[in-house]
């Protein structure tokens, strides 16, 4: 994606990551952040849920794991129940007034 740039520390790919970025300055109010259990960047997106938490940033973070599911599992297989249900979150999230 970026020639020569390692981009699994990339701050636009991995923002809690090796010379991440200002997380303080994040410019929205909420974040949601859904993780894949059998994933292995599982433990990268709860990284980034705790950078975010610790940042001094004031808004709401949210972390939703999907069990036994592996990366992209919603995009590999849209039509499972695990799949819609993740779709329901993102369409509360997204309508949910704050």
């Amino acid at each position: 994606m970026f020639p020569g740039v390692n981009i699994y520390d990339d701050p636009r790919i991995n923002p809690a990551g090796a010379g991440g970025v200002e997380l303080a300055s994040l410019q929205c109010s909420r974040v949601l952040i859904f993780v894949a259990g059998k994933d292995r960047l599982r433990e990268r997106g709860y990284n980034y849920y705790e950078a975010l938490k610790q940042s001094g940033w004031g808004g709401a973070v949210e972390i939703v794991e999907t069990e036994g599911e592996d990366h992209v599992f919603h995009l590999l297989n849209p039509n499972s129940d695990k799949a819609g249900v993740m779709m329901k979150q993102v369409v509360s999230f997204i309508n949910a007034v704050h």
